[in-house]
């Protein structure tokens, strides 16, 4: 005996599972962070629109200092710097820095 509303709820709770156990294997900790509170902005706005949720303006302040920071993070455009790879015909074998007894 689910009613529809029961059972979105419970698609959405396991969806956002989903999404948090995928977040925590490939994202870093700011983009975990920037997901968490996607995820709370996105709740919001579902619970407004579709259970008649309250939205006050500090929600909606919040929320939107939320998509700032993520097309911020997402389209950042701060050129990476690079290190050259070893090439093939440049191996030398390396010194140790600490020298070691052959006797122990």
């Amino acid at each position: 005996g689910w009613s529809t509303t029961a059972f979105m709820l419970s698609v959405l709770g396991a969806a956002g599972g989903l999404l948090v156990a995928l977040s925590i294997k490939y994202g870093d900790s700011i983009l975990k962070t920037l997901a968490v509170t996607g995820a709370i902005l996105l709740s919001s706005l579902l619970d407004h629109y579709l259970l008649a949720g309250p939205l006050t303006p500090i929600m909606v302040i919040a929320g939107a200092q939320v998509v700032i920071a993520i097309c911020n993070y997402t389209f950042d455009l701060t050129p990476v710097e690079t290190k050259p790879s070893p090439s093939s015909d440049n191996t030398k074998e390396m010194t140790p820095l600490v020298k070691q007894d052959s006797k122990v």
